[in-house]
């Protein structure tokens, strides 16, 4: 009796979501308009999630399919996406903890959309919404070092990931040389002679070798960890 209970409301809003997406398809071939012209109905959030009877999840990933098969069909046809940073927005707005329309949204943007800041605001309201998820952090990092060029911000959003559970090995790596590209030689330092010492393998540890025998070629007696001089990890 309690499954019979839970499948009627999905029924409901499997049919509200159906029903949405009919209209705008009905509407698109009534005006005989090619996908070049296409409008994507799209509500906003507050005016939707009264009447998804709490299954914000559900409808999040319904839209999300449809986001991803609008993408696949301007990919191919226009490489037009008009409606995308909208559709994105809601289905982040209907279940904030929903990691893959911010990370492949943001890629659709970035790459296929040519939005790259609403590619970021998008990874941001997903940082925000996630404070611990490293995804996130780390995707706009990405973004800073390889697009925008912009190592500060890079160190930033990096940084915060590489402290949260669960994120890749190699971004301490990519932090510390980040220190020493935006002028912070002595943390660099130090934060490889760390790697060196806590590395599990010989591999991690030989790149951190060679990075603190780099940064001492480069800097000379100036550089020190700590007020003491530069030492052999």
């Amino acid at each position: 009796m309690k499954r019979r209970h839970l499948t009627i409301p999905l029924l409901l809003v499997v049919c509200l979501l159906g029903s949405i997406l009919l209209a705008a398809l009905l509407e698109r071939r009534g005006a005989g308009a090619t996908v070049r012209e296409e409008w994507l109905f799209l509500p906003e959030a507050a005016q939707l999630k009264p009447m998804l009877l709490g299954f914000h999840g559900v409808a999040a990933d319904l839209l999300w399919i449809q986001i991803v098969q609008y993408v696949g069909t301007h990919w191919q046809t226009d490489r037009k996406f008009p409606q995308l940073a909208k559709a994105l927005n809601l289905a982040t707005s209907l279940d904030p903890h929903f990691l893959e329309p911010y990370r492949f949204g943001g890629l659709y943007l970035l790459y296929l959309a040519r939005q790259p800041q609403a590619a970021v605001s998008l990874l941001e309201k997903g940082a925000a919404a996630n404070p611990g998820r490293w995804e996130l952090p780390h995707d706009l990092g990405r973004y800073h070092y390889l697009e925008a060029r912009d190592h500060a911000q890079a160190l930033r959003w990096w940084e915060r990931a590489a402290k949260l559970p669960g994120s890749p090995e190699y971004l301490p790596r990519f932090v510390a040389r980040l220190y020493a590209k935006t002028g912070h030689e002595e943390t660099a330092l130090e934060l490889w002679s760390e790697i060196y010492r806590t590395a599990q393998n010989d591999s991690v540890r030989s790149i951190a070798f060679q990075e603190i025998e780099r940064l001492k070629a480069v800097n000379g007696p100036r550089l020190t960890v700590n007020g003491q001089g530069p030492r052999r990890p």
